[in-house]
């Protein structure tokens, strides 16, 4: 049987997830393959707006639409990545889906800074990471759940709304989630 594997969906933590890195988060994973898998976390915003980012790095970020920059996992909190709409033709730029693309390069920054080339963004600052078989064997356990990911939980909703919205594709209502494990 082939393996799956789950490029371009989402992660979700499920109830009662004790690793507080990762617990209440929704991980769009921009690679899972026969080596591992990368992610970003979408729905836990820093205390750092893009505005203020850009400028520290000198770039003029005037014209730029209020976004606050994500916490996009653990590993490496110093490198940026931008998930975005459009086409890879950014300088370091890679293809997830078809209509999404995450760069790690400044050309796209200044591009942002001025309002141009890119429809939809984040910006996240570091990323999550799983080691060959990793992911899977975690999936196995019961320790993430899986939706399809779409551009309004990417890009568009309120980074507080993105966890409900994606329990929500699974048909899970949120409401009546519970952490506790009892007896009808």
């Amino acid at each position: 049987m082939a393996k799956q594997y789950f490029t371009h969906r989402c992660l979700i933590a499920p109830p009662g997830m004790e690793d507080d890195t990762f617990a209440n988060t929704v991980i769009y994973l921009a690679r899972h393959d026969e080596d591992g898998a990368q992610g970003i976390i979408i729905n836990q915003p820093t205390n750092i707006q893009v505005k203020e980012l850009l400028n520290d790095l000198d770039i003029d970020a005037d014209h730029v639409h209020p976004h606050a920059v994500l916490q996009g996992g653990p590993l490496r909190p110093e490198a940026g990545f931008v998930l975005h709409t459009g086409q890879p033709t950014w300088h370091s730029s890679i293809a997830i889906g078809e209509n999404v693309c995450i760069t790690t390069s400044k050309d796209i920054l200044d591009a942002i800074a001025h309002n141009e080339g890119v429809d939809c963004y984040q910006i996240a600052l570091g990323y999550a990471s799983w080691g060959k078989s990793q992911l899977e064997a975690e999936i196995s356990r019961g320790d993430w759940l899986i939706c399809d990911s779409d551009m309004d939980l990417i890009f568009n909703l309120d980074y507080h709304q993105r966890l409900d919205a994606a329990y929500r594709k699974i048909g899970i209502d949120p409401a009546r989630l519970s952490v506790e494990i009892g007896h009808a």
